[in-house]
């Protein structure tokens, strides 16, 4: 089970060659720490046709098997904590994603059980991830959920390089897609 703390996405190594890139967010609103839906580290992103950041995945509809709440469009990790004043203090309240380059971050944004659409649970090494709305505590937020496979058509975005169960409770995974 993934909890929700002050830090929810770190990278394994501090030499890790990362591409941060900010854009300003579609919403400003998301930035403020005291609103209920608040972005937090780890959660996904993608951009929208004002290339501004908007989650990759509706948080009102969780992506269970056949609904909605899946991003079907390539997504980027958000890398900027929740209430950073840095990202407030600007009036276009931009905010970093991972945009380019290979990664390897262990993350507590995901459900293991979650099967969004024809994806699967996530139990094994090297599965593949793709992004959908989980829901962690009594909240809703766009986080990582196993691919299903050939059949499963939404984006992979990563690899599982360690499972939860022997990383206390964080998912490993090395960043990765297929269009």
């Amino acid at each position: 089970m993934s909890t929700i703390q002050k830090v929810n996405f770190e990278p394994v190594s501090d030499v890790l060659p990362v591409q941060r890139r900010d854009f300003a967010l579609a919403d400003k609103t998301l930035s403020d720490p005291l609103n209920s839906v608040a972005l937090v580290d780890g959660e996904w992103m993608t951009l929208d046709s004002s290339s501004k950041l908007v989650r990759g995945a509706a948080i009102g509809t969780l992506a269970t098997a056949g609904a909605g709440g899946r991003a079907s469009v390539r997504t980027f990790p958000l890398f900027a904590e929740r209430g950073r004043y840095d990202v407030r203090a600007m009036a276009e309240k931009k905010m970093p994603i991972l945009y380019r380059g290979d990664y390897e971050f262990d993350t507590r944004v995901f459900d293991a059980a979650a099967a969004a659409g024809s994806g699967a649970a996530i139990t094994t090494m090297l599965q593949a991830l793709k992004v959908g709305t989980i829901l962690i505590g009594s909240r809703n937020y766009c986080g990582l959920v196993g691919h299903g496979g050939s059949a499963d058509t939404d984006p992979v975005v990563g690899y599982v390089t360690r499972l939860p169960a022997s990383n206390g409770g964080k998912l490993r995974f090395i960043s990765g897609w297929r269009s």
